[in-house]
């Protein structure tokens, strides 16, 4: 059974500002919780949730202010995709954030930028055309990491974006996906784009509208819709579905290759290859009580 508020944090105040206590917001009533009692995490999650963008404060780095639709975009690329990072200190006081941040940059070539979003969150924008292996990259190093600088780290690996006016909207999206996906699952620390989506889409608990729109736009053309069917039809085998499309291997396999260019999504990865299935059928289904959640 699903506890409440109150099983899960008894010394909460509902209503009444107590010292030493941090505020929430659930349905619309404020509750107070205590601080000595949070942990790390805990305190994390809540001032990410408590964190609201005023359109009157302009962030001071350019691509901070670039994702959250208050600035230009800094430098012209043509794609973008960005790392979302959780860093939790495991002793407080031996964090050297100056350190991180400098290590961070520099960490794998195609790094745009490096900044901090507020308190343990930070973003790695990368150029995706110059880093086409970044995944392996950062799961190779994460144990490294976190034993050099003494720090639990979470990171979440965005999708690969053209840049255009909706990126903003797409990069909060991706935030948001992250943030929920550390309230209520701590299965995994090192976390790629398609699974946390598929996550997203099976529990519902939060709305991934922006990504899914975005995609399905990415999805919509006739060829691409034949190609992940019939990759979903032969379960991901390139050669069974080259002969039910009646085109050679190598054809396929450059659609597949130029596919990937374009959404940032391997159709030859089953996590990848459901997400798009999932997301044709939401944009087939589109008046019917069927759809996948946002």
């Amino acid at each position: 059974m699903k506890k409440t508020w109150k099983e899960l944090f008894p010394d909460a105040l509902l209503g009444e500002n107590g010292q030493d206590t941090v505020p929430v917001t659930l349905n619309g009533e404020v509750i107070y919780l205590l601080e000595s009692s949070l942990t790390e995490r805990e305190r994390f999650l809540i001032e990410t949730l408590n964190t609201q963008p005023t359109k009157t404060t302009i962030p001071t780095h350019p691509w901070l202010a670039y994702l959250e639709g208050k600035g230009a975009l800094p430098t012209p690329t043509a794609y973008i995709q960005c790392v979302h990072l959780a860093v939790f200190p495991k002793q407080e006081g031996v964090f050297q954030e100056k350190d991180w941040l400098e290590f961070v940059e520099n960490l794998t070539v195609g790094t745009i930028a490096v900044f901090k979003n507020f308190r343990h969150h930070y973003t790695l924008v990368v150029n995706p055309e110059v880093a086409p292996s970044l995944a392996s990259t950062l799961f190779e190093v994460q144990s490294a990491i976190e034993d050099d600088f003494a720090v639990e780290l979470q990171l979440f690996i965005g999708n690969r974006w053209a840049t255009s006016s909706r990126v903003p909207l797409l990069y909060q999206a991706e935030k948001a996906l992250f943030v929920e996906y550390l309230m209520h699952s701590h299965k995994r620390s090192s976390l790629e784009f398609a699974p946390v989506m598929l996550w997203a889409i099976a529990n519902a608990l939060v709305d991934i509208a922006p990504i899914a729109d975005e995609l399905i736009l990415l999805l919509s053309e006739d060829d691409v819709k034949e190609l992940i069917e019939a990759l979903w039809d032969a379960h991901g085998n390139v050669s069974k579905a080259s002969q039910k499309l009646f085109l050679h291997r190598n054809t396929l396999q450059y659609r597949i290759d130029r596919f990937a260019e374009q959404t940032g999504l391997n159709v030859k990865d089953m996590n990848d290859l459901t997400l798009c299935h999932l997301l044709l059928q939401r944009r087939t289904n589109t008046n019917s009580p069927q759809t996948i959640p946002k």
